[in-house]
């Protein structure tokens, strides 16, 4: 069975199990994509996914503990039990995954936004754009454009 349609069937069981109509998943995926997946016409994105299990008040891993028993003829327990192994075996069982609080900007944008910074710092002390440009080492015209940018 092909994870489409093995998706598609467990999420025609929760929902019917639960008495929901399609509409009822639909607070923020549309009826029609709902349908289109419980037909097997199309797959859901992670978001979906994880949208569609909150609508069915179920951890997305129990949902998806379902499509992967289906999809591999298992029980829901033998898929979180593998799960389980395969997590232990990578000593991951117990770790918390430490994600970044933002995405690095670019180096230039850094490095742009340090001689903003250093400029503004200058002109602050009542350096002119000249005499900014020979303490730092940059162009006048660069010294000029972060001038105009700090006022």
């Amino acid at each position: 069975m092909s994870v489409r349609i093995a998706f598609a069937a467990a999420l025609k069981l929760l929902r019917a199990g639960r008495g929901l109509k399609q509409q009822d998943l639909s607070a923020s995926l549309t009826q029609s994509h709902v349908s289109q997946i419980e037909s097997g016409k199309t797959s859901p994105s992670l978001e979906a996914i994880i949208d569609l299990s909150n609508a069915l008040q179920l951890h997305p891993v129990a949902l998806m503990a379902l499509v992967c028993a289906a999809h591999e003829e298992l029980t829901p327990g033998d898929i979180l039990e593998l799960a389980k192994e395969d997590l232990q075996s990578q000593s991951l069982l117990g770790i918390t995954i430490a994600l970044e609080s933002e995405e690095k900007p670019h180096p230039r944008v850094a490095a742009a936004a340090l001689a903003r910074e250093q400029v503004q710092a200058l002109k602050d002390q009542g350096y002119s754009q000249a005499d900014i440009a020979r303490e730092l080492g940059m162009a006048e015209s660069t010294v000029r454009r972060h001038w105009h940018r700090l006022s």
